[in-house]
């Protein structure tokens, strides 16, 4: 019931935040996860890593918590061979999330990933079927919401947010947009969104490096969105120069901050880190959006960033 609670932010007050740079933040903790199957192993040798993951996005005071499915495939975990263990630690992923967010007095929509930066592409078939598996996994794991990824193309893209779609579950779409604006997706934005809407997309994330970027993508897009009913976000960069899984120790949450919440006012409806980010900026951007949006109360002692995991 959680995203339930939250999903009318997704049309006014503050905007949904979506956690940070898996990737960067267990990189920011010493815990390197940079080879596929690396998540598998860690939900089966050291789930208690991933416990401490979980609480500290939650202690960030995220909305939308994402459960690390993205690699618990069996193509992914073919890597440290665990392929049959997919169901069993997708299922842990999601149950140690959900344990996590439950802790709480306040809704937190628990979220399954759904497509990988760290396997290799593959016929469109074999995908499609790879992706309609694992949405079903995530599915009966309990997931409120699943966000899809591309893999880098319009083909993957679609075919994560139809096998997402299919669990009727709400499907959000990340759009990776480069330095310039070309996109992992081209083309005319009405077709475009046409297309994810009609495939079950409700919510739209352009993964952006820098916030000028993220602002002309939601202007340009705006008319589009619109029309078909579809939440637009953003998933900004610790930096320009951030890479995705590597953490950004010269990038300062508080500036950071600064300009993220240009996107609320441009008209995101969900907020989130990109590349590089770590616990510390979206707690920087929970506490920004509170202060922009008093609907919500926030807790005294979320007045000010404390020091721990993540807080430089």
């Amino acid at each position: 019931m959680s995203f339930e609670q939250l999903r009318k932010r997704l049309k006014e007050g503050r905007p949904l935040v979506l956690d940070s740079d898996t990737g960067a933040s267990f990189r920011a903790r010493g815990v390197g996860i940079s080879s596929p199957g690396a998540l598998g192993q860690l939900l089966r040798e050291r789930p208690t890593e991933v416990e401490a993951h979980y609480r500290a996005e939650i202690e960030s005071r995220v909305d939308v918590l994402s459960a690390l499915t993205a690699d618990t495939t069996p193509r992914a975990l073919s890597e440290v061979g665990m392929e049959h263990r997919a169901a069993q630690l997708t299922g842990r992923a999601v149950e140690l999330a959900l344990d996590a967010a439950q802790e709480q007095t306040r809704p937190i929509a628990v979220a399954g990933v759904l497509g990988s930066d760290m396997v290799s592409p593959m016929a469109a078939d074999r995908l499609h079927e790879e992706l309609t598996e694992h949405a079903a996994r995530l599915g009966a794991a309990g997931c409120q919401l699943l966000v899809a990824r591309g893999q880098g193309s319009r083909l993957g893209l679609m075919a994560a947010v139809v096998a997402a779609s299919r669990t009727e579950l709400p499907t959000w779409a990340v759009v990776e947009c480069g330095p310039t604006g070309d996109s992992t997706v081209e083309g005319d934005p009405h077709e475009l969104i046409a297309a994810l809407a009609n495939a079950g997309a409700s919510v739209l994330l352009f993964e952006v490096p820098h916030i000028e970027l993220g602002l002309r993508q939601l202007e340009r897009f705006r008319g589009a969105l619109e029309t078909h009913g579809v939440a637009p976000g953003v998933l900004l960069a610790a930096s320009e120069g951030a890479v995705r899984g590597f953490d950004d120790p010269l990038s300062d949450p508080e500036r950071w901050v600064e300009r993220a919440l240009d996107l609320s006012l441009g008209g995101a409806r969900v907020i989130g880190g990109g590349a590089g980010t770590t616990e510390a900026h979206t707690h920087a951007l929970a506490l920004a959006l509170g202060s922009l949006h008093p609907s919500i109360p926030t807790r005294p002692s979320d007045t000010e960033l404390e020091p721990g995991p993540g807080n430089w």
